[in-house]
């Protein structure tokens, strides 16, 4: 599955991209950037037929930190586990604040995961405590 039925359905990604302009490797990537996207903003129990989408209040995560950290990125992978069936094997782990974030309110992840025929891809997800979570692709700094 390279887009998925809502891409198919807007016709474009979350980014702008026409579904039908990119390769199917670039689509798959962007679909699910674009699911992870929504599964991210999305509070959980505000979607009446699936109360588990989503996570859980982000700005409860903020008042209760450091101490929510675990709790999140525990909600985080069950969710992509559930709710995003293209990623396999499925691991979380918190990246590291640089000197330059030290003060800032934003917390990130970064989503590891494999697709068909074993290809790992990793996205990185930052939360901030007044905006949208952010999600794109990642590769390990060298």
């Amino acid at each position: 599955m390279d887009a998925g039925l809502i891409d198919l359905l807007l016709g474009h990604f979350l980014d702008g991209q026409a579904v039908a302009d990119g390769d199917p490797a670039r689509n798959r990537l962007s679909s699910i950037v674009d699911n992870l996207s929504r599964l991210f903003n999305t509070r959980r129990g505000s979607i009446a037929h699936l109360p588990d989408f989503g996570l859980p209040d982000i700005s409860q995560v903020y008042r209760d930190l450091p101490y929510s950290i675990e709790g999140l990125r525990g909600a985080i992978r069950s969710v992509v586990e559930k709710y995003e069936p293209r990623l396999h094997r499925v691991r979380v782990e918190k990246l590291e604040k640089d000197k330059d974030e030290e003060h800032d309110m934003r917390v990130s992840f970064i989503v590891m995961g494999e697709l068909e025929k074993g290809q790992r891809v990793q996205f990185q997800t930052t939360f901030t405590s007044n905006d949208l979570a952010e999600v794109r692709p990642w590769r390990k700094p060298s």
